[in-house]
């Protein structure tokens, strides 16, 4: 009598241990990319993400910047694809006049991804011939890791053994180096994946902090109120002595908060430039006041460029 309920306990231990180990998974990924993400993107401001004590959250959660809706939409189908072929495991050859449209767009798209895997080989070729032209493709840098991790994939896929494996028997003495044999490619392929999506993920992190530099004058606009006069100099940067009566006496204008962390502020002046602009690092304490005020959201003239 209670041999099923525990049957059915065993089965749900099991399927939240799957749960669990493939959600870590996902975290993982989630954070690797989104620590190369803000790596690219600070390291362009010529600082270092580490450094700015941002947390395991934070990281993961800028991994989302690489999920577009072009992106988006290329998974759901690949994961509806690859399900389906899943769930298929030996094509039928009945007629296509008993099928209707949607059957037929289905048989389509299976007879297109079994074709592919079949070329896997030229897929490989392709990638590795982008990584024979790696200086000269810029940032398409990121297609031939990802061309080469990809066509092994599908070169382990059974569409792409199915015909290889025919009629062969099974020898069990054969069956450990089988799975060696697939599982060295798929981890290697793991590996080349990944890098594609390092590259891709350093270069979108790159595209964003030029698109921050170039609209600059639209971030919180940082008005610093010192005791003393600072050692502060940049294109756009603009000092006034309030005089002598007043408890702050200098009033710097011109700047833009790229973040804030701990009371520490990271700033940038309104004529920041890559080669020559500086990153200015103020400690808010009692000598010194921040304020801040909305950065300008019209009319951005010299200062920002639409994109």
């Amino acid at each position: 009598m209670s041999s099923a309920p525990a049957g059915e306990e065993r089965t749900a231990a099991g399927l939240l241990g799957v749960v669990v180990a493939q959600a870590s998974f996902l975290v993982a990924i989630m954070y690797f990319l989104g620590a190369v993400y803000m790596t690219a993107y600070y390291s362009y401001f010529r600082l270092d993400a580490f450094s700015l004590g941002l947390g395991f959250a934070e990281m993961a959660i800028q991994s989302l910047n690489l999920v577009t809706v072009p992106t988006a939409i290329v998974c759901v189908l690949v994961v509806l694809i690859a399900r389906h072929l899943a769930t298929v495991s030996v094509p039928t050859t009945q007629s296509d006049t008993g099928e209707d449209g949607q059957e037929r767009l289905i048989r389509t798209l299976e007879n297109a991804l079994r074709a592919v895997a079949r070329a896997h080989l030229y897929v490989v070729g392709s990638g590795l011939a982008l990584l024979l032209l790696w200086p000269w493709i810029g940032a398409y840098r990121w297609t031939a890791p990802l061309l080469v991790g990809v066509g092994v994939l599908l070169g382990q896929s059974p569409w792409a053994q199915s015909q290889a494996t025919d009629g062969d028997a099974v020898v069990p003495s054969a069956a450990a180096f089988r799975m060696w044999s697939r599982a060295v490619p798929v981890f290697a392929a793991g590996l080349l994946v990944m890098w594609g999506l390092s590259l891709a993920t350093g270069a979108l992190g790159e595209q964003e902090a030029r698109r921050t530099a170039a609209n600059l004058v639209r971030h919180p606009a940082v008005v610093l109120l010192s005791t003393d006069r600072l050692s502060l100099a940049g294109p756009g940067l603009e000092v006034k002595d309030l005089g002598a009566k007043a408890h702050y006496r200098y009033r710097y204008t011109g700047l833009r908060r790229l973040i804030e962390r701990n009371g520490r502020y990271y700033l940038l002046p309104l004529g920041w430039t890559y080669r020559t602009g500086p990153t200015y690092v103020i400690q808010d304490g009692g000598d010194l006041r921040v304020e801040l005020f909305p950065g300008t959201q019209e009319e951005c003239g010299a200062w920002c460029v639409e994109g």
